[in-house]
């Protein structure tokens, strides 16, 4: 019996050609989306997983509160006496870690050493400080030393695998020594590298200098907190206690200046759902991946809906099969098996042909997302597991059971008598379900065009608004850090050397350049007022060139000058992280600047006002600064965030991280030559780095450019496949009407009214499908466009363009189906009958 079933199925495939091409083709595609998809959200999923117990690990993120009351703004660093704190306070506290990048210290770090009697000297971005107990908390594993020990001792330091080939070759880095910076540090282990899927990011640890290292220091939130709770720990209840003990310490260091909160995050959730200032590399969006994982799901529905419409239209055709087997005794289910036997054949074909695509296009998949599919399923041995495999047979036995089983159930209900009788007529209910179907592809697609455009329109407004500044032709150049009491002078000497060559146009300096993440931020106030009204706002050293070398507006007052320099006493916790020098408290030159975004917080209601009024502010402790100038808002960031509060004031620490400097367009690599050759003149010892500031600020958009290429590719699938069905349907449908054609002709219809009978009905779907696509397209594009600050409204061509693309599809498939028999001699079409 079942090979029985296996002839006549595989008969009539054969048969049926251009319908099962396009039942296999459309099941194939979308099984292949459905596959890649799979693989993005499973790798997407498994960040942090890997690590031992980490359903008992957690990051202590902090927040802050306006003078309302209000959340504001929410930091993944926390106090550096947290940690400590937390362990003994609370007995669910098994251990705590702290991470810091060297950036809170320094403006760059510079590794130099020697290795095989040659030296080497390199400029690291990614080099943190660490207490001991990060490596074995985590489960790192070493590739030399000892987990629990490697960063117990003062100036220790351990390199991951790739950073200890890279300065050792294939030598053993233990015991060997290094300069980092001013220091030496030894090296006392080698971590393997780190996988993919983490959201750590480093390739040095240092350990602090001092043991007891700001253990003590509450009003200072640098640093990435991490716990380790004992099991079966009440986590709701060790979150109010954290709260209170933050309340309690940080109220009383602080003198009342603002309030924070603390919360106990999961570590496996901050790569999806944590998107907090300071982070350690930028996240992913868990909307975005659910999002797209319902697409790929969609997609497939579609080409569900096709097999359905395709297997329900040709019924008649199968209508005398059913109507002999039931005069020959076959039951109902065994018929339904035989259609089932059916989908399964053309279901199991296009699973093959999904997994050979899905694999041969995984390395294109990767380049359109960005992530690294095939190397994190392989390092974390997913790939070998036997639940990753159950996805196809998931999708397979699903397309067979709910695609299979309609069409089958049709087939078997077919009355014997009636269709040997040559009576069988097609069911109205048959036609309407199908149009219905047909109307739900038209609505997703609707729906997903709409989409795409509403992202390609705000990624391009992202990328044209006037962000405040002029970002084009700035250089911005790393500056030095292996210094000394010299650097003053030998700044000076730079700046008169660049002076001197043509191209350049102007150069300042400061701590943080737009479109970099600001990492200094506490409470401000107006001077005399309740420490209530405190506001939270970012501290930025700038020098008197900055806001005229970004082409920044002043709004009121003036800008600073070389004699406003702000001085701030020596502080010991930190002298061994930056270069010690005398300070002396000069409260006659204290002057600052504030944005407009800051002076709106502050209460002042025009730029004017805040001139010349003092606030309180600082980081370790408090300071005093008048206000002397106010200048416009600009993006710091990208325009998902609001402006940010900013104050600025002219630092007399002279280690600056950044030189911006505007140059011509004229002969650019030789301008920037140069400034190397004139940097490595004033500053020997310290690697030329530099970037272009537009390159880097449009790097923010990654993460939006890869979602709209993905759903644009994923958009242009969906289409495909529902043409495949609409072809399908219209080659049957043409077939099943051209007896109606030839009796038009002869009555004189001509070509052009056919082609438009063909098209009405398809017409009436797409109107249809709109009225119901709007309302679901203006929510999700509304939905998605609140998650930035700045973003377009909802525009016209949003709602036009994808009923009019569907509609423009729609005919011209339809009248190239229907052409060949609107021209058709009707004498051949009626004989035909």
């Amino acid at each position: 019996m079942l090979r029985s079933y296996l002839l006549v199925a595989w008969r009539n495939l054969l048969r049926n050609k251009l319908f099962s091409l396009i039942n296999i083709s459309g099941l194939a595609i979308g099984m292949t989306s459905v596959f890649l998809i799979y693989l993005y959200n499973t790798v997407e999923h498994s960040y942090d997983r890997n690590i031992p117990s980490v359903e008992r690990i957690f990051r202590v993120p902090i927040g802050y509160y306006t003078k309302d009351n209000e959340p504001e703004r929410v930091s993944a660093e926390n106090h550096p006496a947290l940690g400590p704190a937390l362990k003994d306070a609370f007995p669910e506290i098994e251990e705590y870690a702290r991470i810091n990048p060297s950036t809170h210290f320094v403006p760059a770090v510079v590794v130099t050493g020697e290795s095989n009697g040659k030296s080497f000297e390199f400029n690291e971005g990614r080099v943190y400080y660490a207490d001991a107990s990060l490596i074995p908390m985590f489960g790192m594993q070493m590739v030399e030393g000892d987990a629990s020990t490697s960063l117990a001792d003062p100036f220790s330091m351990v390199l991951t695998e790739s950073t200890a080939k890279k300065y050792f070759s294939n030598g053993s880095a233990i015991g060997k020594s290094v300069r980092v910076n001013n220091e030496e540090y030894k090296v006392t282990g080698v971590v393997h590298d780190l996988p993919p899927n983490t959201h750590f990011n480093f390739e040095l640890l240092l350990s602090y200098p001092e043991r007891n290292f700001g253990m003590t220091i509450w009003n200072w939130s640098n640093f990435l907190t991490y716990v380790k709770v004992q099991p079966n720990t009440d986590l709701i209840l060790l979150q109010s206690k954290i709260r209170s003990l933050l309340d309690e310490r940080f109220i009383s260091e602080a003198k009342d200046t603002y309030r924070t909160w603390s919360d106990l995050q999961p570590v496996t959730d901050i790569h999806l759902n944590s998107h907090l200032a300071l982070e350690m590399k930028d996240n992913g969006d868990a909307r975005t991946v659910y999002f797209v994982g319902l697409l790929g799901v969609l997609i497939l529905v579609i080409a569900w809906i096709n097999y359905i419409n395709l297997s329900t239209a040709k019924a008649i055709e199968r209508a005398k099969e059913v109507g002999l087997r039931k005069v020959a005794g076959a039951g109902k289910w065994q018929l339904v098996s035989q259609f089932l036997l059916d989908s399964l054949l053309i279901n199991l074909g296009a699973t093959i042909i999904a997994v050979v695509l899905a694999t041969a296009v995984l390395p294109s998949f990767e380049s359109l997302t960005g992530v690294p599919i095939t190397a994190i399923l392989g390092q974390s041995n997913t790939i070998n597991q036997f639940s990753f495999w159950m996805m196809p047979f998931i999708v397979l036995v699903a397309g067979v059971l709910i695609v299979g089983c309609y069409p089958a159930l049709v087939l078997s209900s077919f009355r014997p008598a009636v269709v040997l009788k040559g009576k069988f007529i097609k069911s109205g209910s048959g036609v309407l379900l199908r149009k219905l179907l047909v109307g739900f592809q038209y609505v997703l697609s609707i729906v997903l065009i709409g989409g795409t455009i509403a992202i390609t329109s705000q990624i391009d407004f992202m990328q044209s608004q006037d962000l405040g500044y002029n970002k084009e032709q700035l250089l911005i150049v790393k500056g030095p850090n292996n210094v000394d009491s010299t650097l003053v002078s030998r700044f000076n000497t730079f700046k008169n050397d660049q002076q001197q060559i043509p191209g350049i146009i102007k150069m300042g300096r400061s701590t943080n350049v737009p479109g970099g993440v600001m990492s200094f931020a506490n409470g401000v106030t107006l001077f005399g007022h309740d420490p209530s009204e405190t506001v939270t706002s970012y501290n930025m050293t700038i020098d008197d060139q900055f806001f005229d070398t970004y082409g920044i507006p002043l709004l009121a007052g003036r800008q600073l000058t070389e004699n406003d320099r702000f001085s701030f006493r020596n502080y010991p916790q930190i002298s061994t992280l930056i270069v010690p020098r005398d300070r002396t408290w000069h409260p006659e030159r204290n002057k600052i600047m504030i944005n407009e975004r800051l002076s709106q917080r502050l209460g002042f209601k025009t730029p004017e006002d805040a001139i010349h009024q003092k606030v309180r502010f600082g980081a370790w402790e408090a300071f005093d600064g008048e206000i002397i100038g106010v200048v416009k808002n600009y993006h710091q960031r990208s325009l998902r965030d609001n402006y940010e509060s900013i104050l600025y004031f002219y630092s007399d620490y002279d280690q600056w991280p950044n030189i911006s400097i505007r140059i011509q367009t004229n002969d650019i690599p030789g301008t920037i030559e140069k400034i190397h050759q004139n940097f490595a003149k004033a500053f020997p010892g310290n690697p030329f780095d530099y970037y272009f500031l537009d390159d880097a600020f449009n790097q923010q958009y990654t993460s939006e450019q890869q979602f709209r290429r993905v759903i644009s590719v994923l958009t242009g699938l969906a289409m495909v496949i529902a043409c495949l069905g609409l072809v399908g349907l219209g080659v049957y449908t043409v077939s099943q009407r051209i007896k109606e054609v030839g009796i038009r002709k002869v009555l004189g219809a001509p070509v052009s009214s056919i082609l438009i009978l063909f098209c009405g009905d398809s017409a009436k779907i797409v109107a249809w499908s709109t009225l119901i696509a709007i309302p679901l397209l203006t929510w999700g594009v509304q939905t998605w466009l609140s998650n930035f600050a700045f973003h377009v409204g909802l525009e016209w061509s949003m709602f036009v363009v994808p009923p009019l693309t569907l509609l423009c599809v729609s005919v011209v498939t339809i009248v190239a189906i229907s052409f060949r028999a609107a021209i058709m001699n009707p004498v051949k079409s009626l004989r035909a009958e």
